[in-house]
């Protein structure tokens, strides 16, 4: 993530070619990504992440923040892959 000079690992659990992505990060952060062919031709994507403490006092914050990170990713991707624009970096806080 070059544009907030971060960086991380991940752990791929799971891979099922135009099904969906599975992977570990943040420590015990579960990301769910899935594909969903509709009959118009359209793809939906859901992003499930798991792994957030809700005793955490903050956790309200940490949801909204990577909900607003996954819509950023998700018409970053949407924007390259319809339209050939690179949108990254464009809504940097």
């Amino acid at each position: 993530m070059k544009e907030y000079d971060a960086q991380g690992d991940i752990h791929i659990v799971d891979i099922q070619e135009e099904k969906k992505i599975v992977f570990e990060w943040a420590g015990n952060h579960k990301v769910t990504i899935s594909f969903t062919q509709e009959e118009t031709g359209s793809t939906i994507v859901g992003v499930k992440e798991e792994g957030f403490d809700k005793d955490n006092e903050h956790v309200i914050n940490e949801l909204v923040d990577n909900k607003e990170g996954w819509v950023y990713m998700l018409t970053c991707l949407k924007g390259y892959m319809e339209y050939g624009v690179n949108l990254r970096a464009s809504l940097v806080k």
